[in-house]
């Protein structure tokens, strides 16, 4: 695996388990005033996404741990991490906040070339 590689899952675990865990442990009031979808969501479902972002985040950096694991957490993790990207472009879509989804896409497609590498 090439370095690079390494570092975007390095850096896609920081985005998205460090940031879903600030996002977990913080009221929800305070994402409110700082991401205008939590105000379209019930709390649990937000909880739940934060959650989600989490524990992908982590699935995306267990290979380089886990080498000899025969359960494929990259590809899951990875997976799940684009379906809820793809939610997040249209939540704004819906919403019109239309700023955050060049950015929502980007990291779509980040996570979809370390989900199907096309360098090895």
């Amino acid at each position: 695996m090439t370095y690079l590689a390494i570092a975007i899952q390095i850096l896609l675990f920081l985005v998205f388990a460090i940031g879903g865990t600030i996002r977990f442990f913080q009221p929800i009031e305070v994402l409110a005033k700082r991401m205008l979808w939590v105000k379209y969501f019930n709390p649990r479902i937000v909880r739940t996404i934060s959650l989600i972002e989490v524990v992908c985040g982590i699935g995306i950096i267990l290979p380089l741990v886990l080498t000899d694991s025969s359960f494929s957490f990259l590809f899951y993790s990875g997976c799940l991490l684009m379906a809820t990207m793809v939610g997040a472009v249209v939540t704004h879509a819906i919403i019109g906040d239309y700023k955050q989804i060049f950015g929502n896409l980007l990291l779509l497609g980040i996570i979809y070339q370390v989900t199907f590498p096309v360098w090895v």
